[in-house]
């Protein structure tokens, strides 16, 4: 008889799903507000860090928008569809990350191949910004889910292949799923997050010195090391 360990579920968890049984008996509908940070914690009985961890999960599946000062918005899309996807980040099986850094490793690395041989200047610039905008987070302690999406999706667009676009673009859900799950992890650990700013800059400098073998192998790489990180 084979047996699976039971997983435990975490309380951001717990939150997301008092949000989506609201949207399910229409309490929320698509577009709505909702409750503040501390209303939530004060209604659920947790924390309030862990109210900011399901919106950040919220915000990088999508699902939500962080206005900064007026609050939290669900995304107007259908109701079926953001309970869908809220169930994908309920089920702890939803993305297999390893799987998922698989797939990354043949795409990105191909495009950090190409990026190497094609970028112009301007192409070199957004990347360096995207770095830059990721340095930032992670010095504030942030997961930077999104800052590190974004650097990611600069070295696909330098390719200058639109076909390597649009596969990531077609993941990018899942994508930014994987990459909150892992950089979360990361945060847990210390100087993980420089380790990982390291493997960026190996990247950056590939690029910029036009080197597409170095710069392939620098992206396979850093996503083999996530993949490292993650199963230990």
């Amino acid at each position: 008889m084979k047996l699976a360990p039971i997983q435990k579920k975490r309380i951001y968890q717990y939150i997301i799903e008092q949000i989506k049984a609201s949207i399910e008996n229409g309490e929320l509908l698509p577009g709505d507000k909702l409750p503040s940070e501390r209303e939530l914690a004060d209604k659920l009985s947790v924390s309030r860090s862990a109210v900011r961890e399901a919106f950040s999960v919220l915000d990088s599946a999508g699902l939500v928008r962080i206005m900064q000062g007026i609050g939290v918005f669900l995304k107007e899309d259908e109701n079926e569809e953001l309970i869908t996807r809220m169930n994908d980040i309920l089920n702890p099986h939803g993305v297999n990350l390893v799987e998922l850094l698989e797939v990354r490793q043949g795409i990105e690395g191909q495009a950090a191949y190409l990026a190497a041989i094609r970028r112009s200047e301007a192409d070199l610039q957004k990347i360096k910004t995207a770095y830059n905008h990721l340095e930032q987070a992670v010095a504030a302690q942030q997961v930077a889910a999104e800052e590190d999406y974004a650097f990611h999706i600069s070295v696909v667009k330098a390719s200058q292949n639109s076909m390597l676009l649009q596969a990531v673009k077609f993941l990018s859900d899942k994508f930014l799923q994987g990459v909150h799950q892992s950089r979360s992890e990361s945060l847990k650990i210390p100087g993980k997050s420089q380790m990982v700013l390291a493997e960026h800059v190996e990247i950056l400098n590939a690029i910029a010195e036009q080197d597409p073998e170095k710069a392939q192998q620098a992206m396979w790489q850093h996503l083999q090391n996530v993949k490292l990180r993650y199963l230990k």
